[in-house]
């Protein structure tokens, strides 16, 4: 998935360019070359033009095939601290999520849509799992987690072939696609240790929100509307998730107006 690059600045270092009188500050001119008639001769030549004729003679030898492919395209690239800290997210990346359909769609979305959105959580996911690393990330992920994470993801196709099609179509294979959920349970592990003990629900909150929202809810589906004791610990839950949602959007936010994100493609 997402890849770290080491970002430098490339390029050929280029001769001092003498000052009016033939000297420059740091260094006198050499004395001019010559022989027996007395005249220059010619020295050898400067090193970038030599390194420039290599790196074209090279580009030449490269077959045709070779020299039009397009490997790939940025789609975003999240900046660091450090010159070698910056993440690049690709679009075959966006392509593999969306063919494996790991992020769920949202009906009625449209393609470009779910594309941003992908592109999104990816970034997301980029920055929170940087902040994991930085505080230590659980390195205890269960296999039995892992496994039933994919097979959510299996789940979401008609047969397991045809997810095992796709899966081959995006040139990943079950190991790469386990490393993703890895790093995507880690992250929510440590979102459970960050931030859920801070999250208090009151008995109150829960009696407003089943006289309100809930009630009506079951109303409009024509559901029965069970005491409140009998839903007091479902209610607790679903509200306790919605406001550790709330803390993990809030964190994401304050991770990316640091990260100076930016975005370039997402098909």
């Amino acid at each position: 998935m997402s890849r770290t690059s080491s970002v430098r600045q490339s390029g050929v270092a280029r001769p001092l360019r003498p000052r009016p009188g033939g000297e420059n500050r740091e260094f006198p001119a050499p004395p001019p070359r010559g022989g027996r008639s007395g005249r220059p001769t010619p020295g050898p030549a400067p090193q970038w033009r030599t390194t420039r004729l290599l790196l074209l003679v090279s580009l030449l030898l490269l077959p045709l095939s070779v020299r039009a492919v397009v490997l790939d395209r940025i789609a975003a690239v999240i900046g660091g601290t450090g010159t070698f800290d910056h993440e690049v997210i690709a679009v075959s990346e966006i392509n593999q999520m969306v063919a494996l359909r790991f992020f769920p769609q949202t009906a009625g979305q449209s393609d470009d849509q779910y594309r941003r959105e992908v592109l999104d959580a990816l970034v997301a996911q980029a920055l929170r799992f940087r902040d994991v690393e930085r505080f230590g990330a659980p390195e205890d992920i269960p296999k039995g987690s892992i496994e039933a994470r994919l097979q959510q993801t299996v789940a979401r196709f008609t047969s397991p072939a045809g997810f095992n099609a796709v899966l081959a179509q995006s040139e990943l294979t079950l190991d790469e696609l386990r490393a993703v959920i890895r790093r995507q349970l880690q992250v929510e592990s440590y979102v459970q240790l960050r931030f859920s003990p801070m999250i208090f629900v009151p008995n109150e909150d829960i009696e407003t929100y089943y006289n309100g929202t809930w009630s009506q809810q079951r109303r409009q589906r024509g559901l029965a509307i069970p005491p409140l004791s009998d839903v007091r610990e479902e209610i607790r839950t679903l509200l306790k998730s919605t406001r550790l949602q709330k803390e993990v959007d809030k964190w994401t936010t304050q991770l990316r107006a640091t990260a100076n994100v930016d975005v370039f493609a997402y098909r």
